[in-house]
């Protein structure tokens, strides 16, 4: 068996609004595209949005997306209708910023830059 890669599944409630904030937001690119489920490209690995069973309430994942400027990803993510809830500052052990975010979908997700050594 050989792995080919990771995707991530996200519930949506729609398709076309969750589609648009990944797309602007971190620049996803469309591979599929379906009222049920699409598939985006985020460079090393693929997110799935489907629209089966999904719900309303704050949905907790770990999904988290890498990016190289955490300023920048925080402006976007307001940007394109996503809530930034607070960003952790790195500390021992953890050198990273982690912006704790919710999507249009109210998913609760992560964008996290790491601190250069």
């Amino acid at each position: 068996m050989k792995t080919i890669g990771v995707m991530h599944m996200l519930l949506v409630q729609d398709m076309d609004r969750a589609i648009r904030f990944y797309e602007n937001t971190f620049g996803f690119t469309i591979l599929q595209k379906s009222a049920f489920w699409s598939n985006l490209d985020c460079g090393h690995g693929k997110i799935a949005l489907c629209s089966y069973g999904n719900k309303t309430e704050l949905k907790e994942t770990t999904l988290i997306i890498e990016v190289d400027n955490y300023k920048d990803a925080v402006d976007r993510i307001k940007e394109s209708g996503g809530q930034v809830l607070k960003v952790a500052e790195p500390y021992e052990g953890a050198p990273v910023y982690n912006v704790i975010m919710i999507d249009t979908e109210n998913n609760q997700i992560v964008a996290s830059q790491m601190v250069e050594a």
